[in-house]
């Protein structure tokens, strides 16, 4: 599967963390969303192979997760009736199958937490950076925990994709502010292709 990947950081400085700001914080989504559509984008090859391993540890089992997968991405017949489960683990197959082809991060490494988010608010998944020195590295640092969220659109527009980040932004500060890292993995079909955007937030 060939992905279009981009990646930015954003400093946990540019993020409002007081109550008060709260509506702040959708200005900076829109700022985010600006620098991805503005970000050139390089062409990742995912191997089917990881697709299938991957899709054991998603959140959800599925049948036939790398057929349907290329229903979605190519839009071929019947890729609309399937399921939003299939979106979700679609966006979890690709984001941990990038991590490990850019990063080489090791499936045992990544804790994954969407099947207890309804135990409160918590992120998709954990990586413990001391054990991933290439995606440490990446954010400058030796040490430290990478919180992920994991958000997924089959449409490409432009307040949908405002609206996930603004949600996703105010979920993942609970659990990573101020001291930790975080993630947050966009993914969005654009006609016969899969673009994927990785937002870094360092605590500087």
């Amino acid at each position: 599967m060939r992905i279009k990947f981009t990646s930015i950081k954003i400093p946990s400085s540019l993020i409002p963390h007081s109550k008060n700001e709260y509506d702040q914080v959708k200005e900076v989504s829109e700022y985010i969303y600006e620098i991805i559509q503005g970000s050139d984008t390089t062409d990742i090859i995912i191997d089917d192979k990881l697709l299938f391993i991957y899709s054991m540890f998603t959140s959800k089992l599925l049948e036939n997760v790398v057929e349907n997968s290329f229903f979605y991405v190519y839009g071929l017949k019947g890729h609309k009736y399937l399921s939003g489960d299939m979106t979700t683990v679609l966006s979890e197959l690709i984001t941990y199958s990038t991590l490990f082809s850019l990063y080489e991060v090791k499936l045992n490494n990544i804790i994954p937490f969407r099947t207890v988010k309804y135990l409160g608010t918590i992120a998709d998944a954990v990586i413990n950076l001391e054990e991933e020195r290439k995606l440490a590295k990446e954010l400058e640092t030796e040490n430290g925990l990478l919180f992920i969220n994991i958000r997924a659109s089959m449409t490409h527009r432009s307040y949908i994709l405002v609206d996930k980040i603004w949600k996703t932004l105010l979920n993942i500060e609970l659990v990573r502010y101020p001291d930790n890292y975080g993630l947050i993995s966009i993914i969005t079909r654009e006609k016969e292709s899969i673009k994927e955007a990785f937002v870094f937030i360092t605590p500087e």
